[in-house]
């Protein structure tokens, strides 16, 4: 048994396959799915778990080169969106309108869907590299 950070077995697959500039997508609960995804879906309750959460655990054990959001985020979930700057840190943040933003994850190499019930509540993922 593992001694902490990520117990989930399908996340901790997911993220030892991404390499460099592979992408990530977590996503709120309402987000559409692409029926050919690799979906992992959290989804308990509403807001169980929420997408910070998932996303503070993701950044503990992946390298993070930059991350995108949908622009819409900034004035429909303002507290997240500050929320999601302070948990990546000192990395690039590209802020795409919606409908863009849909349009450039079809190619992610997975999505992890959580309970999130934020508008916007979105964030795709470019993996970095650990050298």
């Amino acid at each position: 048994m593992k001694r902490g950070g990520i117990l989930n077995p399908a996340i901790c697959s997911l993220l030892a396959e991404l390499g460099h500039t592979d992408e990530l997508l977590l996503v709120d609960a309402a987000y559409p799915l692409p029926s050919d995804a690799h979906v992992i879906d959290l989804t308990l309750t509403p807001g169980i778990p929420r997408l910070l959460d998932v996303l503070r655990a993701v950044a503990e054990e992946l390298v993070i080169d930059a991350i995108a959001v949908p622009l819409e985020i900034k004035d429909h979930s303002p507290r997240l969106y500050q929320e999601i700057l302070k948990c990546v840190g000192e990395i690039d943040v590209d802020e795409i309108p919606f409908h863009e933003f849909k349009e450039q994850s079809l190619d992610v190499k997975g999505i992890i869907r959580t309970a999130e019930f934020s508008p916007y509540a979105n964030v795709r993922i470019v993996a970095g590299s650990a050298y």
